[in-house]
Order: C-alpha cells, then sequence, then structure tokens
C-alpha cells in the first residue's frame, strides 16, 4: 500500500510530482509540521492505493500524486475547520486571508489533476483516494488545533468517524472482494500489451532467462 509512492514511470513523471512537493508541499510541511505532514502524506498514500486497486484491479500504478492529492485535502480539511473561528487578532486575521488565498489554489489544482486524471494511463481512482484520505484524516488533525471545544469535538467526531468509515469499508472490500488479474502475475508481459517496444529490466525477467539458460544447459 505505501510502495507504489516511491515508484514512478518514468523521469518527466518523477520530476512532476518532485516538483509540487517541493513547492506545495514543502510549504504544507513549514505550516503543519513535520509530524503532521508525514501522517498526512503516508495515510493518503494507503488511501489512494485501496482505492486504485478496487476500481482499476486491472492496472499496474505508480507514483506520488495520490499522497500529493491527499496534501490538498488535508489542506482543504483546514480551511474548513478554522473557517468559523473567531479572529481576535490582527495575526490570526492575517492567517485566515492566507489560507483562504489558499484554499482558491488548492481547490484550482484539484479540479485540473482531477480533469487529468480522465488522460489513458492515468489513475484516478489514486488521486480520488488521496484527496478523500487526506481531506479526513486532516479533519481530525486540524480539529485538535482549534480554539473553540465545542468545534474541536464537532469537526473532531465527523473527520474520526469519517477515518473508520473509509478506511473500514475500503480496506474490508478491497481484502474480500477484489480479485487480483491474472495478467499482473508477469509484470513485463503486462507492459508489453501496450508497449511493444518494451524491454524488460527487471529481477524476475532475469530470473526466469537464467533458470531456461540452466534447464537448457
Amino acid at each position: 500500500l505505501l510502495s507504489p509512492i516511491m515508484l514512478h514511470a518514468g523521469v518527466i513523471h518523477l520530476l512532476g510530482n518532485v516538483a509540487v512537493q517541493m513547492e506545495t508541499g514543502a510549504f504544507f510541511e513549514r505550516e503543519w509540521g513535520s509530524l503532521v505532514w508525514l501522517i498526512i502524506y503516508l495515510t493518503s498514500a494507503i488511501g489512494s492505493s485501496v482505492l486504485s486497486m478496487i476500481f482499476m484491479p486491472q492496472s499496474v500504478s505508480v507514483g506520488s500524486s495520490g499522497s500529493v492529492m491527499g496534501l490538498f485535502g488535508a489542506k482543504l480539511a483546514e480551511v474548513a475547520c478554522k473557517y468559523c473561528e473567531k479572529l481576535k487578532t490582527p495575526d490570526q486575521y492575517v492567517a485566515h486571508k492566507v489560507r483562504m488565498e489558499m484554499c482558491g489554489g488548492v481547490f484550482c489544482s484539484v479540479v485540473i489533476v482531477m480533469l487529468f486524471s480522465f488522460i489513458p494511463f492515468v489513475d484516478w481512482a489514486a488521486h480520488l483516494g488521496g484527496l478523500i484520505a487526506g481531506f479526513v484524516v486532516g479533519m481530525v488533525l486540524f480539529a485538535l488545533q482549534l480554539r473553540s471545544k465545542l468545534f474541536m469535538f464537532f469537526w473532531g467526531m465527523f473527520g474520526i468517524l469519517s477515518c473508520v468509515i473509509f478506511y473500514s469499508t475500503s480496506l474490508e472490500y478491497m481484502y474480500n472482494q477484489v480479485e487480483p488479474v491474472e495478467e499482473l502475475s508477469d509484470v513485463c508481459e503486462y507492459y508489453r500489451q501496450y508497449f511493444e517496444d518494451y524491454e524488460c529490466n527487471c529481477q524476475l525477467e532475469r530470473h526466469n532467462d537464467s533458470g531456461d539458460n540452466q534447464s537448457g544447459d
């Protein structure tokens, strides 16, 4: 569930995700702190992988874009949690204005990414899963930062219930209802279906080749 975010489908794919994380992701880490950022990033990775396996079990999906979408979802959760808080000091007013401005940018980014998600070979389910996971986990984490006990309880309970429903139902469905596609047992053959000139350099292929050579000898 976590390994796909460490892999990418090419240099352009890798550089695109790294660029977003170096800009937006690094800004969120400075704002939230490394621990909160890491919790959101990893739980979003799990959510993106789970939804990808549920809706696209016939595909191989790699990349950290699901986790990036989780960061966007968490920012929307932060804005929603803190929107109703009273602004008592100039610093709180400035922070509120900054969050609202960032919310507009994040919302536009989410719309653009989701539109591009329907291009062939792009995993829309992973993007959606990461977005949902980041939002519900963000609700829990940012509710703890609220000054109002009432809002803290309301948003905290909403976030906890949403997390339980999302992760429990999706994981249960994935493990009990989703059947792995037989074609994915051989990753090299899977890619050769779509790319005729694909050259497999994985360890499995080398191991099979060496086994064939030994049996031939």
